[in-house]
């Protein structure tokens, strides 16, 4: 540009310089910047000589560079503003902006003015608020699903309970009702899979031998791994018990699997396999990382490009990660540190640049194997009580009546906290016992157990939910002479939630309500 093509107005100067936000003045005909502010430098990365006579869309990245002209051509003259648009620095590096423009004349040379707002973190908060907004959505529906699901298959497991007890000389049929159980067992634990995925879940921790874990595991892996990754197993079917949330350690599992994935683009060896270790005072003094103890030991390994140690000394830290955005976000191996730490147990990594890595994990040895199952021909007879059980959805309710009258007791029934409270008006049958869904049609089961508490006093409770606990156990106690199980639940479960429910003390009615 010549000299008599800057467009330098001193009387203005000052004015637009003293401006925070980036402004831009463009010749209307050229679109060519005329004059920039301090702000704009400072924005833009630009040298002011740089920047004057520069093509206004050179601010723009080259791939919006043409949308960028036809917008620009087809704007009334005025004032408009634009939002959310994409400008590009001198380095390359992009930035958000909202655009106010204004159309003018100076000294009769017809002229835009440009304020620049670079609204980058606004953009990505509300891009983030709208995918949390979308996962809340997510997990409601996961939530109905999961209850309606639950119900079904609490139907489904009690009454393959009960005719295994039925036909437990026939051995064919046994088999039979064994593949649905195992079938149903499944689809439970699918379940907890989509609740883990849509939302935040607490841990449900259970004894579970390591081994099947890790099996279930390797199931999901061939379906996650790619074809040149190769999937190796040493699993120890004799690994010791422990006590874990099961869901959470597959989701460890996978992700240090999918990681170790990662590692080796160009193909490689995976390998999971468990063990039992004692560590002696000895090894734990050499290996501050892991108490001495008895564990049963999960170890990944892969062959990939490895760690050099400073990267070693990171890995677990939330944020942390060597891959580019928007590949890696640093929060895979911190989750699975903070599962595995959360489960009482201990991680160590091993790594070096070529050698590969190899993660171990070491959970504690549970006091015991899971309790045995109790089945109804074995449960102790009860004492003469009665139950009334009160589930909207008839499977459910139908099941759970059969179960407690094979078990001996006097059963009552009803779809409804407003039916049970119309039973039991004036009835003769008092009963020692309420199973109710916590989710009824409108009084739900928590009303329906305080109105019937305060007529029936050492009535005692236990809840039916179809949704996650916000405790550790399928059963759990939630106040005296109150339990509650989760759905769907075996016969073995119910069993013993009736066990506890009626071991448990209850207050008298002028107990504190807690």
């Amino acid at each position: 540009m010549t000299p008599s093509d800057l467009f330098v107005i001193e009387d203005y100067r000052q004015v637009y310089e003293a401006v925070a936000l980036p402004v831009l003045i463009i010749d209307h005909a050229s679109w060519r910047i005329l004059a920039v502010n301090e702000a704009a430098l400072n924005q833009y990365g630009y040298e002011r000589d740089e920047f004057v006579g520069l093509p206004v869309l050179e601010v723009r990245p080259p791939e919006g560079r043409d949308e960028a002209r036809q917008v620009m051509s087809e704007l009334p003259h005025g004032f408009w503003k634009t939002t959310a648009v994409r400008h590009c620095r001198k380095d390359g590096s992009l930035f958000t902006a909202d655009v106010w423009s204004r159309d003018t004349v100076v000294d009769g040379r017809p002229v835009r003015i440009a304020t620049i707002h670079e609204v980058t973190e606004r953009v990505q908060i509300q891009r983030e608020l709208q995918q949390a907004q979308k996962m809340e959505v997510v997990g409601r529906l996961a939530g109905g699903v999961a209850h309606d699901f639950n119900n079904a298959l609490t139907a489904i497991i009690a009454g393959s309970h009960l005719l295994l007890e039925q036909f437990r000389d026939d051995p064919e049929a046994r088999t039979d009702l064994e593949a649905i159980l195992e079938s149903a067992d499944r689809a439970a634990l699918l379940t907890r899979h989509l609740l883990a995925f849509s939302r935040q879940q607490v841990m449900r921790v259970e004894t579970h031998p390591l081994a099947e874990v890790v099996e279930r595991s390797v199931g999901l892996l061939e379906r996650v791994l790619e074809d040149h990754i190769e999937l190796r197993t040493r699993i120890d079917p004799g690994t010791w018990p422990v006590r874990v949330d099961a869901v959470q350690l597959e989701q460890v599992i996978i992700n240090m699997a999918v990681n170790a994935q990662d590692a080796m683009p160009g193909g490689g060896t995976l390998v999971l396999a468990t063990e039992n270790i004692h560590v002696s005072r000895q090894d734990a003094s050499r290996e501050p990382a892991v108490p001495a103890g008895d564990y049963a030991v999960l170890t990944v390994s892969d062959t990939g490009t490895g760690m050099d140690e400073i990267t070693r000394a990171r890995v677990f830290e939330p944020f942390f990660t060597t891959k580019p955005p928007p590949e890696g976000t640093g929060l895979g191996l911190s989750m699975a540190y903070g599962i595995v730490r959360q489960s009482g147990g201990y991680i160590t990594v091993d790594s070096a640049p070529g050698a590969g890595t190899t993660f171990r994990i070491f959970l504690p040895r549970a006091g015991g194997t899971s309790a045995e199952a109790t089945s109804i021909a074995e449960a102790a007879p009860p004492e003469d009580r009665t139950v009334l059980v009160v589930d909207g959805d008839d499977g459910v309710r139908r099941s759970t009546c059969r179960v407690l009258e094979r078990l001996g007791y006097t059963v009552i029934s009803t779809a409804s906290a407003e039916g049970a409270l119309t039973m039991m008006h004036g009835s003769r049958k008092v009963p020692d016992l309420l199973v109710t869904a916590l989710s009824l049609p409108a009084m739900g089961g928590g009303d329906l157990a305080d109105r019937l508490e305060a007529s029936i006093p050492g009535l005692r409770v236990l809840f039916l939910s179809g949704y996650e606990l916000e405790g550790d156990d399928d059963i759990r106690d939630v106040a005296a002479g109150r339990r509650l199980l989760q759905k769907p639940f075996s016969v073995e479960s119910l069993i013993e939630a009736v066990r506890q429910v009626f071991a448990s003390p209850v207050v008298d009615d002028d107990r504190e309500q807690s």
